[in-house]
């Protein structure tokens, strides 16, 4: 084939520099999506394929920087309400000291999964409450040690009722701190905000608490009495639970409907649920058994269930002890499932969104 002079790309001027019109506009700049659409496709992902949102957020920095903004973390929490059990905290006991781990439950990794000398106490609203551990294991709140305490962290807003649960992390916090000294039970309040010690109020350090709506409710004295404090009030009252003839483990619960509940495992290994009755001026009454659940026929066969450790009552889920590990009964599917192969001696359920920023452990927490 004859080959075509270098004239036949000339534009008559003897140039051979000649490049055709950009007739499809191939080397023009893309068009800009705006911010505002983007986000609103992000906002589409359900919460369990929030893996979506972490490959988005490494295509650029935009979308990354867009994705980890507050504003995208609150709105994605309004549109979809219902979080998710990502895992949960176990607490070790290694060499006289404490070590707190997370174990997931979902594709969901920390950041920093494990913290020797630590021991967690709580888990809400997107924060987690650590406490270091000393030789002593004393907690220096007054003039004298505290030997035995429970705490729970929530957000500032949760007296006034403004806290939807959802998109309240970050900001500020508080810390309500139940303990006994030498000499008296006491209630103690710190908020970040003023990074002081707001209140002492007088009145089993070994069960987590219990939100329901603006009250906390703890569980002493081995299973016998429940104490109830209102947050916005800082009123202090005890709450006989149900009586049984035998030593049960007995953990607090938040209803459905924004009530109180209990679970507990019986004799017979069957899951126990009650809720309690609030009369016509308002106040708590009788406990009444609201479900009788055989677990037999929902665990494994070799599963004999040892009592109730822990409830993340935001999603329905209670942690129970085996004899063949760590196991979750889902209230809504009735599904069991082994998530731990040991058992730890204290739970911590973490229940949140994921979206990316929201580092678990990527930022300071309290040192209690």
């Amino acid at each position: 084939m004859e080959k075509l002079p270098l004239s036949f790309l000339s534009t008559g001027s003897g140039s051979t520099d000649f490049s055709f019109p950009d007739l499809l506009g191939t080397h023009r700049t893309p068009l800009r999506m705006p911010d505002e659409i983007v986000e609103e496709i992000f906002l589409c992902v359900p919460p369990n394929d929030h893996e979506c949102l972490l490959c988005a957020a490494l295509v650029s920095k935009r979308w990354a920087r867009l994705l980890a903004s507050c504003g995208f973390h609150h709105r994605y929490h309004e549109r979809h309400r219902t979080p998710l059990l990502l895992g949960f905290l176990g607490n070790h006991l290694i060499d006289n000291s404490g070590y707190a781990c997370f174990i997931p439950t979902r594709a969901f990794r920390s950041a920093w999964p494990d913290h020797r000398d630590y021991r967690a106490h709580d888990a809400r609203h997107g924060r987690i409450l650590l406490n270091r551990i000393t030789r002593g294991r004393y907690l220096l709140l007054r003039d004298q040690p505290v030997r035995n305490w429970t705490a729970a962290v929530l957000c500032t807003t949760i007296n006034d009722g403004a806290c939807n649960k959802l998109g309240c992390y970050p900001g500020h916090f508080c810390v309500v701190f139940i303990g006994i000294d030498d000499k008296e039970i006491f209630v103690s309040v710190y908020s970040s905000d003023s990074a002081a010690q707001l209140t002492y109020d007088h009145l089993n350090w070994e069960v987590l608490p219990a939100l329901a709506g603006n009250t906390l409710y703890f569980i002493f004295e081995r299973g016998i009495t429940m104490l109830k404090y209102n947050l916005a009030t800082r009123d202090m009252s005890l709450i006989p639970l149900p009586a049984t003839p035998f030593f049960r483990r007995i953990v607090p619960m938040a209803m459905d409907d924004g009530g109180l509940g209990l679970a507990e495992v019986d004799m017979q290994s069957n899951l126990i649920l009650w809720s309690i009755e609030i009369g016509p001026d308002g106040n708590a009454g009788g406990w009444v058994l609201s479900r009788d659940i055989e677990l037999k026929t929902l665990l494994h066969a070799h599963a004999l269930v040892l009592f109730v450790v822990a409830i993340a009552d935001a999603v329905g889920v209670v942690f129970m002890y085996t004899v063949d590990g760590t196991y979750t009964i889902d209230l809504k599917s009735w599904q069991g499932t082994k998530v731990f192969s040991y058992s730890c001696y204290d739970i911590i359920p973490f229940v949140s969104f994921y979206t990316p920023g929201d580092g678990l452990w990527s930022r300071p927490m309290l040192d209690i």
